[in-house]
C-alpha cells in the first residue's frame, strides 16, 4: 500500500510539546522519503472529548480509499475507541501512535485514570496497528495492556551547531512546566550548591496555574533566586540561541516514554542528566543493544532517581566542580551526536509498520489494565512528550 497518509493530531494551537513536534516533523520527513502525508488537526478537549469533538474525529478519519491510511495520535485515538473501531471496520487502516499512555499523566484521580486505561485498551485492540517512540514505550504497553506487537519509530534528531556553552555553566530544563516534568526536584537539588557558579533556565509552556504558582514560589525561596529564569516556550531562532549557550540538559521527569529533548541536546554536543526508570535513558544511550553486542561507549551524562534530590545534588556538584568530568561527558555527547538517527529514518520505520497487512488487531488484553502512572519495567532502561491536556 503506497497511498496518502493522514496524520490526525490534536489541535493544540501549535503548543510546542514533544508529541506535537514529533507529529509535525514526521509529516515533513514522510514527504522527504516520497510518501504524501498531511497533518489533520482535530479540535477538542483531548483526552476527554465532548460529542462535537468526536464528530470532528469521525470526519477526520473519513472513509476508505485506495491506498489511504491514517496515523492517529494516541492523545486523540486512545480516548475514542468507538470511533477507531468504526473506522477500521469500514475499511480505513487506522494506526495509533502512542506518545504517552493516557493514564501515565500525573495528578489523575484513580477513577479517571482507570477510565482512561479502559478506553485506551479498547482503542489499542481496535486499531489496525500500534506505534511507539521507543522500545521502553512498547514494553510499557505490553505490561499495561498485553499489546505484544507495537512497532517502534524512534524520533530523529537533526544535528545542529555544537554549543559553545556559558560561564558560569548554564543548565537547561526544556519541558512543559507540569508536575510530571518534575522541575521542583531541580530546585531542591540546586539549592545547596551556593558556593559554585551555575544558572538554570526552565524553558517551556506553563501547565496548571496552581502548579506554576508553587513552582515560582519555590524559585523565590532559593538562596539566590536570580539564578533561575523562566522565559516561557521558545521556538525557531530563540531555541537555537538557547542551545548555543547551554552546557547541560536536565530532564527529571517522573515518566517519559522517550524524551526528544535529550537527543536534541546531544545533537548540539550537550550532555544530559535524565531520570532513571524512564525512556529518557533510551534517548540518552540509544536503542537497546542486542545481547552480546559491544558497548556503545561512555554515557553522555547520567541517569538518576527522579525522587531523590540528594542524588541530583551530588551529581551536579561533581559536574560543576570537576573539569575532567565535564570534558568526559562532553566528549561522550559529541560521539553520540554522530550516531543520531534522522527523521527520515523515523519516517521509514513508520511506513514499514503501516504498510504491513492491516485489519483489527485482535490483541489479547489483560483483564484489568494497570492505570499505574509510573511504570518501571527494569533498571536503567529505564524508559516522550508532556501531553495529557496535552500529555515533551
Amino acid at each position: 500500500m503506497r497511498g496518502g497518509l493522514d496524520v490526525v493530531v490534536p489541535d493544540d494551537g501549535g503548543r510546542p510539546t514533544g508529541g506535537s513536534l514529533y507529529d509535525r516533523r514526521l509529516v515533513t520527513a514522510l514527504g522527504a522519503v516520497g510518501r504524501t502525508a498531511r497533518l489533520v488537526p482535530v479540535a477538542g478537549d483531548w483526552p476527554v472529548p465532548d460529542g462535537a469533538a468526536r464528530i470532528r474525529l469521525r470526519r477526520a478519519l473519513g472513509g476508505p480509499a485506495a491506498g489511504r491510511a491514517v496515523l492517529l495520535d494516541g492523545l486523540v485515538g486512545c480516548a475514542a475507541p468507538e470511533e477507531v473501531d468504526d473506522a477500521v471496520r469500514s475499511g480505513v487502516p487506522v494506526h495509533l501512535l502512542v506518545h504517552l499512555p493516557l493514564p501515565a499523566e500525573t495528578g489523575l484521580e484513580p477513577a479517571a485514570a482507570a477510565e482512561l486505561a479502559r478506553r485506551e485498551a479498547a482503542a489499542l485492540a481496535a486499531a489496525s496497528g500500534v506505534l511507539t517512540p521507543s522500545s521502553w514505550a512498547a514494553h510499557d504497553l505490553l505490561r499495561r495492556y498485553g499489546t505484544a506487537d507495537a512497532a517502534v519509530a524512534e524520533p530523529g534528531a537533526g544535528r545542529g551547531p555544537v554549543a559553545a556553552g556559558s560561564r558560569p555553566p548554564r543548565l537547561l530544563c526544556l519541558a512543559s512546566l507540569t508536575p510530571r516534568k518534575n522541575q521542583r526536584l531541580l530546585l531542591r537539588a540546586l539549592a545547596p550548591l551556593t558556593s559554585v557558579g551555575w544558572t538554570l533556565d526552565l524553558v517551556g509552556p506553563e501547565g496548571d496555574p496552581h502548579h506554576v504558582d508553587r513552582l515560582r514560589a519555590a524559585i523565590r525561596d532559593l538562596p539566590d533566586p536570580g539564578r533561575v529564569h523562566c522565559p516561557g516556550p521558545l521556538e525557531g531562532a530563540a531555541v537555537a540561541r538557547q542551545w548555543a549557550r547551554t552546557d547541560l540538559l536536565l530532564l527529571p521527569s517522573t515518566t517519559e516514554t522517550y524524551g526528544m529533548v535529550v537527543t536534541e541536546a546531544l545533537a548540539h554536543g550537550v550532555p544530559a542528566v535524565v531520570a532513571a526508570g524512564t525512556g529518557a535513558v533510551e534517548a540518552l544511550d540509544g536503542a537497546p543493544r542486542p545481547a552480546g553486542a559491544p558497548a556503545a561507549g561512555a554515557r553522555a551524562g547520567a541517569a538518576l532517581d527522579p525522587l531523590d534530590p540528594s542524588a541530583w545534588t551530588a551529581a551536579l556538584r561533581s559536574w560543576l566542580t570537576d573539569p575532567a568530568l565535564r570534558a568526559q561527558w562532553r566528549a561522550a555527547a559529541l560521539a553520540r551526536r554522530e550516531r543520531l538517527r534522522s527523521w527520515e529514518d523515523t519516517a521509514r520505520d513508520v511506513l514499514a509498520a503501516i504498510d504491513r497487512p492491516t485489519g483489527p488487531a485482535g490483541r489479547t488484553l489483560d483483564p484489568a489494565p494497570d492505570p499505574d502512572p509510573d511504570p518501571d519495567p527494569g533498571p536503567d532502561h529505564a524508559t516522550d512528550t508532556d501531553r495529557t491536556r496535552r500529555p515533551s
